[in-house]
């Protein structure tokens, strides 16, 4: 299949055009994939954790020969991406297109069922590497977190955040309680700032450029309740040695939820400035507006006229931008 015909018929962009194209290069595993048929679909969907809602309606799109060649082949191609990230244990970041805007429904639930198809190939990995059931459940399942994320944001089925998905489907994050744990090495790219080079080697050599860090990342939950938090960071060290051999002293996290300016809007017995008390800020941070209307509005863009003002945190954030200020996403580190 072309890539370009592909795309063309599916009306999908030029980032989706060139994704394929680079993908279409790839051998899916032996057998290829083949979706179950329609009464096998929700067993097939059910490690990624979706709501009622939205199950209900990827299987009643599920593929059947209505579907055109060229979706199907769009769904093997990304199957064959992620399988092949998966046994190539590729850690960097790959960029997945984002079709959430797309008008046929199929198309955008694609990659969910490319998803649905990879997931024993992910838990087979894990169960390999010895870990436990209960975490790689819980670590597939915020799928559909980010689904309904999806739906909040743009009133319809799909999964903008492919590209942040993808990460846990090739063994690259893992949910251990309430926070998850990204293997990395400690680098300064995107939103994350570290040291400059002399000052990581004076406070020690788990502090320079290419040593082992656990980055944190923070689901959508609920409370960020200080004694989950803390049950899940004294996991997160011995986990990784016990699966994987490797040893993570150090670990951080680049979040606006540790910006220094919520402490002048919310209480000192606040869940996150409990959470931000944990670490020591990097002195550089990067722009967090667009992060704190995501992740606070499950809103795609800055818009105070758009955003409620119910809960403490969100009047403060808007307070805060129409006083003229702007939100940050520092990063901050902690010993494990």
């Amino acid at each position: 299949m072309d890539a370009d015909v592909a795309a063309r018929r599916l009306g999908l962009g030029e980032q989706a055009r060139d994704w394929l194209a680079q993908a279409a290069e790839l051998r899916p595993p032996e057998g290829g994939v083949d979706p179950p048929p329609a009464s096998r679909a929700r067993r097939a969907l059910a490690p990624l954790g979706l709501d009622p809602a939205d199950e209900d309606e990827i299987v009643a799109l599920w593929p059947d020969a209505s579907w055109p060649g060229e979706l199907l082949w769009v769904v093997e191609t990304m199957y064959a991406r992620l399988a092949d990230d998966l046994l190539r244990e590729r850690t960097a970041w790959r960029d997945w297109p984002v079709l959430v805007h797309a008008p046929d429904a199929r198309v955008r639930c694609s990659v969910l069922v490319a998803l649905a198809a990879a997931a024993p190939l992910v838990l087979a990995a894990h169960a390999r590497s010895g870990v436990p059931a209960s975490v790689s459940a819980a670590t597939l399942a915020d799928t559909g977190r980010h689904v309904a994320q999806t739906r909040a944001m743009f009133g319809r089925l799909g999964l903008e955040t492919a590209t942040w998905i993808a990460l846990p489907f090739r063994c690259g994050l893992y949910e251990l309680g309430r926070l998850q744990y990204e293997p990395d090495r400690v680098h300064a790219e995107g939103a994350v700032r570290w040291y400059p080079p002399e000052e990581a080697a004076a406070l020690g050599p788990e502090f320079v450029r290419g040593a082992p860090v656990l980055r944190i990342h923070i689901p959508a939950a609920g409370p960020l309740d200080p004694a989950r938090v803390e049950e899940s960071l004294a996991r997160a060290r011995d986990f990784f040695a016990e699966h994987f051999g490797l040893d993570y002293p150090l670990a951080a996290c680049s979040s606006w939820l540790l910006d220094p300016q919520l402490a002048q809007y919310l209480p000192e017995s606040s869940n996150i400035l409990a959470f931000q008390r944990r670490f020591t800020l990097v002195e550089q941070d990067t722009p967090g507006d667009a992060d704190v209307f995501r992740f606070v509005f499950g809103l795609p863009e800055v818009d105070t006229g758009r955003a409620p003002q119910r809960s403490r945190l969100e009047k403060a954030v808007v307070q805060h931008l129409e006083a003229g200020g702007r939100w940050r996403v520092p990063t901050g580190w902690l010993r494990l």
